[in-house]
């Protein structure tokens, strides 16, 4: 069976701006901060000839190669530089990241899935005269806002810049073309009601419905999908997101999200074991046939295309309402200097470099399945039609029509993700909560990461 949705051939970069504008929308960048350091002394995009080892601590998993390959290409720029990836999982590099950064053995670039307080507490640099050096400052601005940290060091959104990434993550439904057929699935369901009638259909056919991985976080996408579709508007996720003040989850829509979700538990739509099962097997599994359809990141894309070229596709998460507008989770793979790094024009360089080398936007889109970040006329990387990773691309530029990138719940806080949002969905599925008490939970222990 065909992708169902088509590759359009290749994008370009102002697409990228354009999507992270809409993402951003009424969080337009403001201009520089007190929030935390700028460096000690005068910025240099020269790197020298020195000889120099580049550090990098990245998360587990798409990162490592993503990154690896990166540094291959910036090595080859820059003799003098070996980029050296170190990695950690997501919950352990979230969880302990201010700790390193505070410590003696501090990388020279970290990823940073959360801000949290690592600037409120000058574990991170200011990038803002990176911007002025390298001419940042005249790309599109929308796609820096969400590293953008104001006065407070809390709200996202405008402020000074402490991150920068290679390139946009997009989440969506990826399935197997054949399961999708032998349930007949001939195109994306057009409502949630449509997609439960596709799951209904799969377990009467003794398949697995939905492949996800809920030891680590995955089974929070399909909650957030469902929140935002049943409000048929992501504001108030948005605002959760940028910890706007007043901001609440704790609304009927998400009630309904975690009913729904915790209903498909029930059913047998989620594995049985989905609280055991972590974002390695959860893709593993999902290729090896055990789930028609799998939530999760464009950063799987190019795994999938690697074991099964062609068998599988991508769609956006359906609508409460059809014809209603769809959302996807979206954010920058960023990366920030920690203030201790003692190689911070040459960590500037190397995110200058990602952004802008022709090679290195193609392998951002080829290993990471990113869609690449950078200025507007940079060089359009390709992607092979009917692959998965050209369907996420393609489902990224649908999503220009009708402002639907929004920021991940898991990223609103420092600690929401993993103290929160993942024990209280396995909770949830374990039939140990319930969705009344899940939604005023999360608020109140992001109310209480927020110290409000």
């Amino acid at each position: 069976m065909r992708s169902l949705i088509h590759y359009r051939g290749t994008f370009r970069a102002a697409g990228v701006a354009a999507a992270a504008a809409l993402l951003l929308a009424a969080c337009a960048p403001g201009g520089n901060s007190e929030a935390g350091p700028v460096p000690s002394k005068p910025v240099s995009t020269d790197i020298g000839s020195e000889p120099v080892t580049l550090k990098l601590l990245v998360t587990s998993g798409v990162d490592v190669p993503l990154y690896t390959a990166l540094g291959k290409l910036f090595r080859a720029k820059y003799s003098n530089v070996t980029v050296k990836v170190e990695n950690q999982d997501y919950a352990t590099l979230t969880t302990t990241i201010a700790r390193t950064l505070a410590g003696n053995n501090v990388p020279d670039l970290v990823r940073v899935p959360q801000l949290g307080n690592l600037t409120k507490d000058h574990l991170l640099i200011s990038l803002d005269p990176y911007a002025e050096a390298y001419g940042w400052n005249q790309w599109p601005q929308s796609q820096f806002a969400s590293t953008r940290v104001g006065p407070d060091g809390r709200q996202r959104g405008t402020g000074s810049l402490y991150a920068a990434g290679a390139g946009f993550g997009l989440t969506g439904v990826y399935y197997n073309k054949a399961l999708a057929q032998r349930i007949g699935m001939t195109r994306p369901p057009a409502t949630v009601a449509e997609f439960e009638q596709l799951l209904a259909r799969a377990k009467d056919a003794g398949l697995q419905p939905i492949m996800t991985n809920g030891k680590d976080g995955g089974s929070v996408y399909p909650l957030q999908n469902l929140a935002m579709s049943y409000a048929g508007d992501a504001q108030a996720v948005q605002d959760w997101n940028y910890t706007k003040p007043g901001a609440s989850i704790d609304t009927a829509a998400t009630v309904r999200a975690a009913t729904t979700l915790q209903r498909w538990g029930q059913a047998g739509y989620l594995p049985a074991d989905v609280n055991d099962i972590d974002q390695t097997r959860a893709p593993a599994e999902f290729i090896k046939g055990n789930g028609v359809f799998f939530q999760s990141g464009n950063w799987q894309a190019p795994g999938l295309d690697k074991t099964g070229s062609g068998q599988f596709g991508f769609f956006l998460f359906p609508p409460g309402v059809a014809g209603g507008p769809s959302y996807a989770m979206t954010a920058a793979a960023n990366l920030g200097i920690p203030a201790k790094s003692p190689h911070a024009d040459v960590a500037a360089a190397f995110l200058n470099f990602v952004q802008t080398d022709q090679q290195a936007r193609q392998e951002t889109v080829t290993l990471g399945g990113l869609v690449p970040a950078g200025p507007s006329d940079a060089p359009a990387p390709t992607a092979p039609e009917g692959s998965a990773v050209a369907a996420t691309v393609s489902a990224f530029q649908e999503l220009l029509k009708n402002n639907g990138l929004v920021g991940f719940m898991a990223d609103a806080t420092a600690s929401i993700h993993v103290n929160s949002l993942i024990p209280q969905t396995q909770l949830l599925l374990a039939g140990k909560t319930t969705p009344e008490a899940f939604a005023p939970k999360v608020q109140s222990d992001y109310e209480r990461d927020l110290g409000r």
